[in-house]
């Protein structure tokens, strides 16, 4: 299950896409089932969040993704670490309400265990810098420019060492590929290396998480899935 807080009506249009303003928030929504469909995901909702605005209603974002949760009694949540990836103001806001609102839903529990008496797992998705600056050779290699950090919307790199799961996307770079290209009104900047076929291998080859809860004990080697913690529930696992 997917959840964004808005439908992105106020972001930017790719040019030729011949998408006005006003038809912005429909034509996203269909871009986001789009993509999500080519990796199967089954439930995608929205918000009723103004795009550009989601800190001005904090409260009621953490209520919304709360009632969520305790409606869908998830395993795993995964939202994007505290800087939005990005620094853009409406993923900070969710990052934030999404830890707010898993804490409060893990005090509900009262063992702390939701579906079958299984304790679940909030992990912040995030960009390691290793992976950012090899992004930033590759775009300049190929004569395109990201934006530095500072700048607007800038991508922003977490310390490699913070990351605590690994997950191999090597055999899916491809799927993977064709699920963003789906998102033709945002086709900019770091999306132009979606074009390059040869490419596809370094940049769509792993993604990186940081569990935030259960906190990894010391020493604990990284996961390589976002699930492994649940595989074999039920079988004497």
């Amino acid at each position: 299950m997917i959840w964004t807080a808005t439908r992105g009506e106020a972001g930017e249009i790719a040019p030729d896409t011949g998408v006005e303003p006003e038809d912005l928030a429909a034509v996203r929504e269909a871009e986001e089932r789009a993509a999500l469909a080519q990796v199967g995901v089954e439930q995608v909702l929205f918000g009723d969040f103004a795009d550009g605005k989601v800190s001005d209603r904090a409260d009621d974002l953490v209520r919304a993704v709360l009632a969520l949760l305790e409606e869908v009694r998830p395993d795993v949540v995964v939202t994007m670490e505290p800087g939005g990836v990005t620094a853009h103001a409406d993923h900070m806001a969710v990052s934030a309400a999404t830890r707010i609102a898993f804490t409060a839903y893990v005090a509900t529990l009262g063992d702390g265990k939701a579906g079958q008496g299984r304790e679940p797992r909030l992990y912040y998705w995030g960009l390691p810098k290793s992976k950012l600056d090899r992004f930033r050779e590759l775009a300049a290699e190929i004569g395109m420019e990201i934006p530095e950090e500072g700048q607007p919307f800038a991508p922003t790199g977490t310390p490699d060492g913070q990351f605590t799961c690994h997950v191999d996307t090597s055999a899916v770079a491809e799927l993977s590929a064709r699920a963003l290209r789906e998102h033709r009104t945002q086709m900019g900047g770091m999306y132009a290396l979606l074009e390059r076929p040869d490419l596809l291998p370094q940049i769509l080859s792993s993604e990186d998480y940081i569990r935030i809860h259960p906190v990894p004990d010391p020493g604990e080697p990284p996961e390589s899935s976002l699930v492994e913690a649940f595989s074999g529930w039920g079988e004497g696992g």
